[in-house]
């Protein structure tokens, strides 16, 4: 579902607002153990560093798969990417701003405790499932929601994986919208998959 959200620039933008304010929520909410919430230079140099940490497990992961399961993985790949066929520019930041601002507000602004980051994770994972057929990709973002959480009980700075999602997402939509184009219009987001 929130995956969806960001495929254009106005559902993304309403989703933005209504996430963060959700956030802002839970945080005036919740116990004195909240991450703290300051950007500087070093901060962002560590978003910067925990997004490449996520974007090495990525190609990790995207890497053994295809050699695992070959062209039903890429298929089903392309299929995912298909979903963001005719993405903009706007939507492409707007999507990212949804997950570096809302999605963090939500999933980890509100605790540095690993017994509430990874379960929240887990639903961070969840709630991005787009359909039964691209249930990998599911699992795959549970995984990022639990090293996002580990990024921040690691260093207890919101802005640190604010930062990292931001990055990564903008970067995974620039990575689909380039495998779009590639295929030339050829795999649609419903193309059966035997």
């Amino acid at each position: 579902m929130l995956f969806i959200l960001k495929k254009t620039a106005p559902l993304a933008l309403a989703a933005v607002a209504a996430l963060a304010a959700l956030g802002v929520g839970l945080r005036w909410l919740t116990p004195p153990d909240l991450p703290s919430l300051r950007f500087t230079p070093v901060i962002a140099l560590m978003g910067l560093a925990a997004c490449g940490g996520v974007l090495v497990s990525d190609a990790l992961i995207h890497g053994t798969l295809c050699r695992a399961f070959g062209e039903r993985y890429r298929r089903l790949y392309h299929e995912l990417a298909g979903e963001f066929r005719g993405q903009g520019v706007a939507a492409m930041i707007a999507g990212a701003a949804m997950a570096g601002i809302g999605e963090e507000l939500v999933f980890r602004g509100w605790s540095t405790s690993l017994t509430i980051l990874l379960p929240l994770a887990v639903s961070f994972g969840l709630l991005h499932h787009i359909r039964g057929r691209l249930w990998p990709f599911t699992l795959w973002s549970i995984w990022e929601g639990v090293l996002f959480a580990v990024a921040l009980w690691w260093t207890r700075e919101l802005a640190v994986t604010m930062t990292a999602h931001f990055l990564h997402d903008l970067l995974g939509f620039v990575i689909f919208h380039m495998e779009n184009r590639r295929d030339g219009g050829k795999v649609t987001p419903r193309t059966h998959i035997p």
